[in-house]
């Protein structure tokens, strides 16, 4: 999908999911881009990235985009290309909030001539600006969704799904991460080119992403060490769940061992003199029998009296 607006003296050039490498090579002939500048709108990038020269300013920003029902991120890449009176923007997904903020422009398109707001670099800090602001409500799911795990452990749930959400949110963690560390080189980068070119009105602007994204990256620290604490705890339950097991196990034993050894016993000197012989059976196991049980009400008793001391 490719549209194209006009505000004031800058044409914005919108393209979104740029898979018809045609339509690149026409822009790129159109415009005269640079070899370098043309892969790079082809291919994926794998870092962010900056590149000038005497006609053209190029940014590859790579954003995430949140799937609330599969509860991961995707890497959705911002291309953009500025020249004299135009910028061009690209990006690899469809982004909704994207063509909204396209649209709010086209209606707001003639309050705009002449001001400041029309120009090529204003623009692109309204769109990343609009990237940052998606990517710190995503972030909000992702605590939300720590939020209902630590609830879930809280009431001692053990469950294969917390262990895969567990893992799967520490997954998107390090994948976000690492890309928007990428980023504080090259906003501090933007900032320092928009200074050298006299756009010194929009460095508010600029300084103003900067401190958008240190909110980002702490934000993402807060939801790792979130992440790793709830992880431990999961695994002090578990442990705490297995020495409650191997204990009752253990207070069972205690009680029957006794009990086997006295029956043992009593089954092998059913025709001894231990029993008085076998005509006397009918006392002598009744009487190991209540020995049996005597014995464990003890054991039980003195167990439990251990058990709950300790």
């Amino acid at each position: 999908m490719q549209k194209t607006l006009q505000i004031g003296t800058t044409q914005w050039i919108y393209i979104q999911e740029p898979n018809q490498e045609d339509s690149i090579k026409k822009l790129a002939q159109e415009y005269e881009f640079h070899e370098m500048m043309t892969n790079d709108l082809l291919g994926v990038n794998a870092h962010s990235k900056i590149e000038k020269n005497d006609k053209h300013f190029f940014l590859a920003l790579t954003f995430t985009k949140y799937q609330p029902e599969k509860g991961r991120y995707l890497l959705n890449e911002l291309d953009v290309i500025i020249g004299d009176n135009y910028i061009i923007t690209t990006t690899g997904l469809e982004s909704t909030s994207f063509s909204d903020m396209f649209e709010k422009f086209s209606k707001e398109a003639e309050k705009m001539k002449g001001s400041y707001k029309a120009s090529p670099y204003y623009i692109l800090y309204r769109i990343i600006d609009s990237f940052y602001d998606k990517t710190m409500k995503s972030l909000a799911y992702s605590s939300q969704k720590l939020l209902e795990i630590q609830n879930d452990i809280a009431e001692k749930k053990i469950e294969d799904d917390i262990v895969n959400d567990l893992i799967k949110e520490d997954f998107n963690k390090i994948t976000i991460r690492h890309n928007f560390l990428s980023q504080k080189n090259i906003i501090d980068d933007l900032i320092d080119h928009v200074r050298e070119n006299h756009e010194k009105h929009l460095n508010v602007y600029f300084n103003n992403l900067k401190v958008k994204l240190s909110k980002i990256i702490n934000t993402i620290n807060i939801l790792t060490e979130k992440n790793d604490s709830l992880m431990s705890a999961y695994n002090t339950l578990i442990g705490i769940k297995n020495n409650n097991s191997v204990t009752r196990l253990t207070f069972v034993n205690a009680i029957f061992m006794p009990l086997t050894l006295i029956a043992g016993i009593g089954g092998m000197s059913e025709r001894s003199g231990m029993t008085g012989g076998a005509a006397n059976y009918r006392i002598s196991y009744p009487l190991f029998i209540i020995l049996c049980l005597a014995l464990a009400g003890i054991t039980y008793y003195l167990l439990r009296r251990y058990f709950l001391k300790k």
